[in-house]
């Protein structure tokens, strides 16, 4: 299919038109459970994002795997309205893949890792809403130790995620973000950061939460979308 349609110029109707797309993060949702429904956010050449699911009961093609960074033409799926606390995207609307839907992989349409980091004034001034998620980029600084959940904070429950470790990012400026990792992105953390000799650790998070209390910034967190945060680091000797 030649002719597609941009993904900011979806409105929902019965049928929608194809969209040719990326997809940049996918995961199950919900954690532990039997029936989990597999969530995409996906981009095109512009630079819009949405967020996807595919229900669990709606199966793919046979041999198609739906990888991050691959791209995708998708056609004939529903649309609604984006609901849920958080949101992985600034877009009104959610797609909604049926057992109509058709995906077939096409060659990429460009090549662009599509990460947009926020601006840490504007985390820090509150300018930055927390139902959405953001990208961060900086140098990692005051690494704690990693810890044991149940040690710190007994009598509490935490999802499966037992391990935690709290750091600071810093951008050039030296403007300096509390951040908090939980689970396997904790464990990462600590893994790379610990037996690494480079003098600066650039850390890309991808997909974080802002968390706020009392009416100050608290810090950023993984652990409401725990399987869809990701972290990025690289180390400059």
């Amino acid at each position: 299919m030649s002719n597609y349609t941009h993904l900011s110029a979806l409105v929902p109707m019965n049928k929608q038109p194809a969209i040719h797309v990326k997809i940049i993060r996918n995961w199950k949702a919900p954690l532990r459970s039997n029936r989990p429904s597999t969530c995409l956010v996906i981009v095109n050449e512009k630079g819009t994002t949405i967020e996807a699911t595919i229900p669990w009961d709606v199966r793919l093609p046979f041999g198609l795997n739906l990888k991050e960074d691959d791209w995708f033409e998708i056609y004939d799926f529903k649309l609604t309205h984006a609901l849920g606390l958080i949101h992985t995207t600034k877009n009104k609307y959610h797609i909604i893949l049926t057992q109509n839907s058709v995906f077939t992989k096409i060659q990429p349409i460009i090549e662009f890792d599509f990460l947009w980091y926020a601006n840490y004034n504007t985390i820090i001034s509150g300018l930055s809403h927390p139902k959405f998620c953001i990208d961060l980029c900086g140098a990692m600084y005051h690494v704690g130790p990693i810890e044991d959940l149940a040690e710190v904070q007994p009598n509490q429950s935490y999802e499966g995620h037992r391990k935690r470790i709290q750091f600071s990012m810093i951008n050039f400026e030296f403007d300096e973000i509390n951040c908090v990792a939980y689970g396997t992105v904790a464990e990462k953390l600590f893994e790379n950061w610990f037996s690494s000799t480079a003098k600066v650790v650039v850390c890309v998070l991808k997909l974080w939460r802002i968390e706020w209390g009392e009416g100050v910034l608290r810090h950023l967190t993984n652990v409401e979308v725990f399987i869809l945060s990701r972290m990025i680091i690289k180390k400059e000797h």
